[in-house]
């Protein structure tokens, strides 16, 4: 069973009392974030926090319901605790790089795990790089306990009534636009999203187990034209980079247009034309397509992703990938590439592959990335040139470089030398290895044919 994040839209029957929660709830988050964004929870889990919170009373005066406000408040803290274990992670891969002696390695892999990095100077420079002090500027959400909202049919539609104490005002019904079949939200908390006049209501439910994935072992090597190619030189999601180009080019041309549109705004509020400026950036300046065009744009990727991520399990029982989760060191992408191909774009490829491989049981084998696009997947050798969507191996065949960069990955799965966290110039080291001894065989096992080939001269001489 799989835990998944369900959506309803809703029309609520009060738009200024969502609106009013939205601000308080907002300036909770905004004052956790800054009190415990960085050092504030060092030391500190999230049941210590909301002791400090509740004991120092200072959320207690606004005009909310105590329950939203409770919840909302667990809410911020578990986002600034994952927040502080993502640092934590990048950190032990550092100290991982840094260092080869096992026993420094748990010392201090045990400072972190205890949050007691500041007493040491390497792991505190490393925490303040990866943990830099957050802050919150989301204002348009809050949540609803449980135990706090109930749910009827009427006129066919699924209604939530939130309960709200008395003294803080009516309770607020949201009329969704599901019949709610198949919607069960007893034991839910629920997310309350205000997005301009339309009501989100997320909620979490179990999914059951999906089609049975496949028997193959295969690699995939994630692509900007094609979401996906795998090593047996299918290609998946071959509009996912299309997607993006449109998008990314349009937003592109849109962004030049607004600044001009900036700057004129500027230039007559600066002129006294106040009027005017006012009606430029009321009319031209506002978000509202922007974000509705973006959130249909990702909805549209994130569908391509999940197909991509289905037709190959639907094949493969072992599927590896690379961890692109680092950029290379030393390697800049040329300026549109990195417009386009977005880092969300990259993590919805990563995250589509994993919850499909959980949800229908296939082992997903994330390998160390490193130089798979530039080895030769037929010798397993550092050779040979990429160029473009063509890799030319040294006896002049020519592959198709997203498969082969799959096929490569696919050998990694198994490969006990090279493992996920390793440094490139380490991986490198190993390849070049591999490489010098297969010439050393090579170069003896002429050496042997040769050899054999004079002793036979020779007796052909003594006759």
């Amino acid at each position: 069973m799989t835990t998944v994040t369900r959506t309803l839209y809703a029309t609520p029957s009060s738009l200024p009392a969502i609106r009013a929660v939205c601000k308080a709830m907002a300036f909770v988050r905004a004052d956790l974030w800054r009190r415990y964004g960085a050092l504030g929870n060092v030391g500190k889990s999230a049941a210590d926090i909301r002791k400090e919170v509740t004991a120092a009373g200072q959320y207690a005066g606004l005009a909310v319901d105590g329950t939203i406000r409770a919840e909302t408040t667990k809410d911020a803290v578990n986002d600034i605790l994952t927040y502080k274990a993502a640092a934590c992670a990048k950190v032990r891969q550092a100290v991982a790089k840094r260092t080869s002696d096992e026993a420094e390695r748990k010392r201090l892999y045990a400072l972190v795990k205890s949050d007691k990095w500041l007493e040491d100077r390497y792991l505190h420079r490393m925490m303040r790089k990866h943990f830099r002090h957050g802050v919150s500027s989301c204002d348009n959400q809050f949540i609803v306990r449980s135990d706090r909202h109930d749910v009827a049919i009427v006129g066919g539609l699924l209604v939530i009534t939130i309960s709200i104490a008395k003294r803080y005002g009516e309770p607020i019904m949201l009329t969704t636009n599901s019949s709610g079949k198949g919607v069960n939200l007893k034991g839910c908390n629920l997310r309350i999203i205000l997005k301009s006049d339309v009501v989100e209501v997320h909620y979490a439910t179990e999914k059951t187990a999906g089609r049975p994935c496949g028997s193959a072992e295969v690699g995939v090597d994630k692509g900007y034209t094609e979401a996906f190619a795998d090593s047996d030189g299918g290609f998946h999601g071959e509009e996912f980079g299309a997607v993006m180009t449109v998008y990314s080019d349009t937003v592109a041309k849109t962004g030049k247009t607004r600044n001009k549109l900036h700057v004129l705004e500027k230039k007559h509020r600066a002129a006294g034309r106040i009027a005017k400026a006012d009606r430029i950036k009321a009319n031209n300046l506002g978000r509202v397509k922007l974000e509705a065009r973006r959130d249909r744009t990702q909805k549209h990727l994130r569908t391509i992703a999940y197909q991509a991520a289905h037709a190959i399990v639907g094949k493969a029982a072992v599927v590896g990938s690379e961890d692109l989760t680092s950029p290379i060191k030393g390697k800049g992408q040329w300026r549109k590439y990195n417009r386009r191909m977005s880092a969300w774009a990259k993590g919805v490829l990563a995250r589509a592959l994993y919850e499909v491989c959980e949800q229908r049981g296939a082992t997903h084998v994330v390998v160390n990335a490193a130089y798979t696009s530039q080895m030769d997947s037929f010798s397993g050798l550092l050779e040979g040139k990429r160029e473009g969507d063509k890799f030319y191996r040294v006896n002049g065949d020519v592959l198709q470089a997203d498969t082969n960069a799959a096929r490569n990955v696919r050998a990694r799965i198994h490969d006990g030398e090279i493992t996920r966290y390793m440094p490139h110039l380490q991986v490198k080291q190993i390849l070049l290895a591999r490489s010098s001894g297969a010439t050393e065989r090579q170069e003896a096992s002429v050496g042997r044919r040769r050899s054999r080939q004079r002793s036979a001269d020779k007796s052909i001489a003594r006759l």
